[in-house]
């Protein structure tokens, strides 16, 4: 059985080839100007970075908390635990810094996402730095960046 071939018209060859030139100029443009909040077609550089062999260092940043019950936990660094991927909290860090009220939505999020588990009463950002030395880690400091109390 074979089937007859359908070409496209001269309209439609034309409206797909627009819709390609707009995808690939919003790409250029928010690669160019844009940030990570421009998502799907941003500049994605919390990947794109390189650490220098000699004297570079590393930074990472997770939370932490202390609960109702008495606990001090690290939080889930995934979307499931808290609401938030840990690359969303890199991403933010800046106006987490400014604002760190903006965390009481972690605590939220926390609670409406696990309703039995222990409130949270305390967040912490935590950053790690690592140094490298010809491309070795040679220390390794670790500090509070943000503290909040849960409202």
């Amino acid at each position: 059985m074979d089937l007859p071939v359908l070409r496209l018209t001269a309209r439609a060859r034309l409206w797909r080839s627009l819709a390609g030139v707009a995808v690939v100029g919003a790409l250029l443009c928010s690669s160019a100007f844009g940030s990570n909040d421009h998502f799907p077609l941003g500049p994605m550089t919390q990947y794109a970075f390189s650490v220098k062999d000699d004297g570079g260092t590393i930074n990472s940043f997770w939370l932490e908390a202390d609960t109702a019950a008495g606990t001090h936990v690290e939080l889930s660094r995934d979307a499931a635990g808290t609401g938030m991927k840990r690359a969303e909290i890199e991403g933010q860090m800046d106006r987490i810094v400014h604002h760190p009220a903006m965390l009481q939505g972690i605590a939220e999020g926390q609670h409406r996402l696990h309703p039995d588990w222990p409130r949270l009463t305390r967040i912490y950002v935590v950053q790690e730095v690592r140094t490298l030395r010809h491309g070795r880690v040679v220390s390794t400091t670790r500090r509070n960046r943000v503290v909040w109390d849960v409202r």
